[in-house]
């Protein structure tokens, strides 16, 4: 079997470096939910109901809803910024994988775990990765905090969704969307 072509791109790739940049967040959260509880309302649809500002235009899905395959649109004017989002696998109550390109300049990939802890609560855990795929990129990956506040209010905000059935009031919820350059 010959490779050489597909040997030389990589060799090729790999010696010029990594031009653009990546940063990876890991964030755990414990839910005093169960799994079932909190994976329903990880959907663009269900958003709506704990996340003030939150907008999406749905562009695929057989249910409304969050599933594998669902497609969706948020605005500039979401609360977490523009974007086309894709569920690449969905696992109920487990695992969803989604990867969102945000202005045809970043590429977030992030998955979502979810833990059973057998006692009425659950422990999430966010490993988002960014990667630029331009200069201008780089430059928002670059700008990106190591950790977030704005994303710790966003678990927050379901926390309280999940253990009261509201939203968090609009006064504790503010996000900062991370893409949003000062």
């Amino acid at each position: 079997m010959d490779t050489s072509r597909s040997d030389a791109m990589a060799k090729a790739f790999l010696a010029k470096g990594h031009p653009y940049k990546r940063k990876i967040q890991v964030t755990e959260h414990l839910f005093h939910a169960s799994p079932e509880v909190v994976f329903e309302q990880l959907c663009p649809t269900r958003e709506a109901d704990w996340i003030e500002g939150w907008k999406a235009d749905l562009i695929y899905t057989t249910t409304g809803y969050m599933q594998e395959g669902c497609i969706f649109t948020t605005p500039p004017s979401n609360v977490l910024g523009p974007g086309v989002w894709v569920v690449v696998r969905s696992e109920p109550n487990k695992l969803l994988d989604v990867v969102r390109i945000i202005e045809e300049c970043v590429v977030e990939h992030f998955t979502i775990t979810l833990v059973d802890n057998d006692d009425g609560t659950c422990t999430g855990t966010w490993t988002l990765r960014f990667t630029a795929l331009n200069e201008r990129g780089n430059a928002i990956v670059n700008d990106i905090p190591e950790e977030d506040p704005s994303f710790t209010r966003v678990l927050s905000g379901l926390e309280h969704f999940v253990t009261t059935g509201s939203m968090l009031p609009t006064s504790e919820s503010h996000i900062r969307d991370p893409m949003e350059r000062d």
